[in-house]
């Protein structure tokens, strides 16, 4: 039993209570046992200079301990003159922390300054600024939001010490079990399980690889029991973190040469098109369809039960007259490899040298499946007919179009511009079809 009572692991009582200034943008006051600590957040709409045109935000911290946080009274540093190293640490530590769980570039050009003052020190307080801080930083970007695009705050993020007393892991320790620790850390992390920062010291004793990883383990469940009460702190802002706001639409698809296309469509009608790489680190689900359409609908069903946000899929490929329909569902891997677009028209090209110029009739087809997590689906096919050459043009585009030729405009499909491809291509015409739809959904 430790000297306050609890176990080894278990956290000192947690409060956090949201917005205790009027005048910050956003505010919490954090207690963990008797550790309190004031943090808010305030939003500057400019960035410092040698980030100026950049295009992303900033997040950084400054920390203080008040003259009586602790039984003697400390002399303000600002009296001194001079911060301490200590104080410099931990406000680096501090935004070093949550700048990880914010999206910079979804940020803008805006500078946030979280403020952390110690009203009462009894160990842990930078792991608490770092919690409380969170909360604060939460509601300032939610307060600044438009609900376009993702919203800034990608994940959430808390800290907790912990430490070897006697051989035992203890978490979360108080000032007097900090002091007297063989082993102490503190651990920053992130809900997604990744870790952000890691204090590590042997004090009075070297510790293994093994305990290291208890530590961790143990600072990891703590660091969950903390994301929970900053969730309730937070009440319904705790659902912006990681969302996308009501125009972002997931596009899952790892393809680049399909991202440019999807995202220049939808921009058109006011959506954005956010990149499934952007949002989460996700292996592509197995294609088990026999049809363009049940493909898509299998990826865009998976890739929004994974992240909770309406997702946009598509299954496209080329369907040559002379092969019966094929490559068709296995246009991205006809050769065997996936994606191995040389491998893939090399087969091609050889098994259209023996048909006449005059039988080499061909059309792409795209099916789009836009679904949203009620449930609701939106779809679109689009199809362009042309010619299969035997020889290369172009370099734009990917897959197969070097070698689809469009007679009427006389240039294969990689000859066209981007503009000029989304104007006539599969794709660009089941996305108009699909965002005529988006445009009368949104009316």
């Amino acid at each position: 039993m430790r000297i306050d009572g609890r176990e080894t692991n278990e956290l000192r009582p947690v409060t956090i209570e949201r917005g205790v200034n009027k005048y910050a943008e956003g505010s919490a006051l954090i207690t963990c046992g008797d550790t309190k600590v004031l943090c808010t957040a305030s939003v500057q709409p400019r960035v410092p200079r040698w980030l100026r045109g950049a295009g992303r935000g900033w997040v950084t911290a400054e920390y203080q301990m008040l003259p009586r946080a602790t039984k003697d009274r400390n002399q303000r540093e600002a009296v001194r003159g001079k911060l301490s190293g200590r104080s410099q640490e931990i406000q680096r530590l501090i935004g070093r922390g949550l700048r990880q769980a914010v999206d910079l570039e979804a940020l803008g050009e805006v500078a946030i300054t979280l403020d952390c003052d110690v009203l009462q020190a009894d160990g842990s307080t930078r792991t608490a600024s770092i919690t409380g801080a969170y909360v604060a930083l939460v509601e300032a970007i939610a307060g600044m939001w438009n609900g376009e695009g993702p919203f800034p705050v990608k994940d959430f993020c808390a800290a907790v010490s912990v430490g070897e007393l006697a051989g035992v892991p203890h978490l979360d320790l108080c000032y007097e079990e900090d002091s007297t620790a063989d082993v102490d850390m503190n651990v920053v992390a992130l809900q997604s399980g990744e870790l952000v920062e890691v204090q590590g010291t042997g004090e009075g004793a070297t510790f293994s690889r093994a305990q290291l990883n208890e530590l961790l383990d143990l600072a990891q469940k703590g660091i969950a029991e903390l994301i929970a009460a900053q969730q309730e702190a937070l009440g319904d802002l705790a659902d912006l973190v990681g969302s996308v706001g009501r125009r972002g639409i997931l596009l899952a698809t790892h393809n680049e040469g399909k991202i440019r296309e999807m995202q220049a469509m939808l921009a058109e009608v006011g959506y954005q098109g956010i990149p499934v790489t952007e949002v989460a680190d996700l292996p592509d689900p197995e294609e088990t369809g026999t049809t363009f359409a049940e493909n898509a609908l299998i990826k865009a069903r998976y890739y929004m039960e994974k992240t909770g946000l309406p997702a946009l899929a598509d299954d496209s490929g080329l369907a040559v007259d002379a092969l019966d329909g094929a490559p068709g569902v296995y246009s991205a891997r006809y050769a065997g490899t996936h994606g191995d677009d040389a491998a893939n028209n090399a087969k091609l090209v050889a098994e259209m040298t023996a048909v006449a110029p005059q039988d080499r009739g061909a059309e792409y087809v795209c099916e789009l499946a836009l679904v949203y997590p009620d449930g609701t689906k939106r779809t679109a096919r689009g199809i362009c007919r042309g010619e299969i050459v035997l020889e290369p043009r172009g370099t734009g585009g990917f897959g197969y179009d070097p070698y689809f030729y469009l007679p009427e405009r006389e240039k294969t499909m990689a000859e066209l511009t981007l503009e000029e491809k989304n104007r006539i291509s599969h794709r660009g015409e089941a996305l108009r079809i699909l965002s005529e739809r988006l445009r009368e959904q949104s009316e």
